[in-house]
């Protein structure tokens, strides 16, 4: 079987996001948040790039966001509310 690629805009991807899905995230449980990480990621069929998948894992292991400090990109996501 071979793989197919499908070109979507930003638009497009967020077609399909249900946001039924943020009702079982503990926003204050580091772990359930990178499980729902991963698993939008699956759902949009989007690969997370290695600086992500790193914070993941930091957050699988009990790390908040917000301890991450150094090595982090902290402004990635400044003026996002």
């Amino acid at each position: 079987m071979s793989r197919v690629a499908v070109h979507r805009t930003e638009g497009d991807s967020l077609d399909g996001f249900d946001e039924t899905s943020l009702g079982d995230v503990d926003e204050n449980d580091p772990r359930s948040m990178a499980r729902w990480v991963r698993k939008m990621s699956r759902q949009m069929g989007e690969p997370l790039d290695a600086g992500i998948e790193a914070d993941l894992e930091r957050m699988e292991a009990g790390e908040m966001p917000d301890d991450f400090g150094e090595g982090g990109d902290e402004d990635e996501f400044a003026g996002v509310e």
